[in-house]
């Protein structure tokens, strides 16, 4: 016998011509939700945006299960199942905007960086439920549009129609800094791949094809991503490790400075000489005779990547 499916209703709305927006406000809808419903889902034929103004509770999108509370609001592209569902006896206040966003989109929304078919993919995504602690931008500018619709106004037609459109580049904006940090994840992984081959093979012949290699990329990309992380080239950073390993053996006085240059990685002395000197400020002899006893490099707290997110190169340090 094959399994029944899950009851689902499809709750459909006509929005007026001449408007983008079907407002649900008013008194009719502070209530207990989902009462006697049994958390069945539902979906709409437009995008739903839902403010709660106050009570608790729990909401359904989809898959994903989140708690609501006052002062948070819901983002749900058409065709997406949901539900929410109040706490026992909680009476939560809400009010909700239908909005034909398909339409809206391609009259009103005119992008040199972005084609129609490819704002409406972003702005139908995913369901979500948002705060106006962590996303106030957007909150504000639903809270404006509930505002008209409550006071149809003079010009409230327009009005609305701004303020809409201020939401949906701010949800491209959000999209785009997501991306970005999704990016830039992927990007610290592989940064963070290279720093620990070079952290153990320094002292060897080290290519940038075997770091492009341990990270799974091109050589180009790699010298591209790297830079861009970093502030500097591969070459430089291995310097670097290599100087700095280099200042400690150095201090310990145990072995020759040939020795030395062989020892952390350096074909010849010469280039060894080079490359202390540029790093440091001084030859590594110079650096034999002074009298410190910190490398200049243990100085500072070299960090790996730019902005958002760090991680030292010398952990030991």
């Amino acid at each position: 016998m094959s399994r029944q499916k899950e009851k689902i209703e499809f709750r459909y709305y006509n929005i007026p011509a001449g408007t983008y927006v079907l407002p649900k406000i008013g008194p009719g809808w502070e209530q207990e939700y989902g009462v006697g419903m049994n958390e069945m889902l539902h979906f709409h034929n437009y995008l739903e945006i839902g403010y709660c103004y106050h009570g608790r509770g729990r909401l359904i999108i989809d898959e994903r299960e989140y708690r609501y509370s006052d002062n948070m609001y819901t983002f749900i592209p058409k065709n997406i199942p949901h539900t929410t569902i109040s706490d026992p006896g909680n009476i939560c206040k809400w009010e909700f905007l239908f909005i034909d966003l398909e339409t809206f989109i391609r009259d009103e929304i005119h992008s040199d960086y972005l084609s129609t078919d490819e704002i409406l993919r972003i702005t139908s995504k995913r369901g979500t439920l948002k705060s106006m602690k962590n996303h106030p931008v957007m909150g504000h500018l639903i809270q404006n549009i509930l505002r008209e619709c409550h006071e149809q106004d003079s010009y409230s037609q327009e009005s609305i129609k701004g303020y809409l459109y201020s939401l949906i580049i701010e949800v491209l904006r959000l999209d785009e800094e997501r991306e970005s940090a999704r990016r830039s994840k992927r990007i610290s992984h592989y940064i963070q791949n290279a720093v620990n081959y070079i952290s153990v093979h320094y002292s060897e012949d080290v290519k940038i094809r075997d770091l492009a290699e341990s990270c799974g990329l091109s050589e180009s990309h790699f010298r591209r991503i790297f830079v861009d992380s970093i502030g500097m080239k591969p070459v430089e950073y291995l310097n670097l490790v290599r100087i700095e390993h280099a200042c400690m053996l150095i201090r310990k006085g145990e072995q020759s400075m040939e020795d030395i240059c062989y020892t952390v990685g350096y074909q010849t002395p010469s280039t060894f000489n080079r490359n202390f000197k540029m790093i440091t400020g001084i030859s590594p002899r110079d650096f034999r005779n002074t009298t410190e006893t910190t490398t200049p490099l243990s100085k500072f707290r070299i960090t790996a990547l730019r902005g958002w997110e760090g991680f030292d190169f010398l952990p030991d340090k």
